[in-house]
């Protein structure tokens, strides 16, 4: 894996995402619970494939954001749509080293 630093988990502001721009692209950062109690982050395309709204601003619920625009779902950890699989989003896999935050833009 090539891992890119996208910033400072101390500086990430998740309201609910965070956006940042990394090379060529948007990535939306997202802070969700797991089922062991622990905090993961997770990364997935900014814009949704529909009409390019920001997911960053959508609302997480259940493990999707919901895009503010027309309401589609998107599952964070595989991208998944709701409305079918040709609007999928790609995700990208995230680690935190001490605060630095990055992520693996290879597919």
């Amino acid at each position: 894996m090539t891992w890119t630093p996208i910033g400072n988990k101390s500086a990430m502001r998740f309201e609910p995402g965070h956006a940042v721009r990394v090379q060529d692209r948007w990535i939306a950062v997202f802070r969700q619970q797991g089922a062991d109690g622990a905090e993961h982050l997770l990364a997935i395309d900014n814009a949704c494939p529909h009409a390019s709204a920001p997911l960053c601003d959508g609302a997480v619920l259940e493990g999707k954001v919901v895009c503010s625009l027309h309401l589609w779902q998107f599952d964070l950890r595989t991208g998944a749509c709701d409305v079918g699989t040709q609007w999928n989003v790609r995700t990208y896999p995230v680690r935190v080293r001490g605060d630095e935050v990055e992520i693996d833009l290879v597919p």
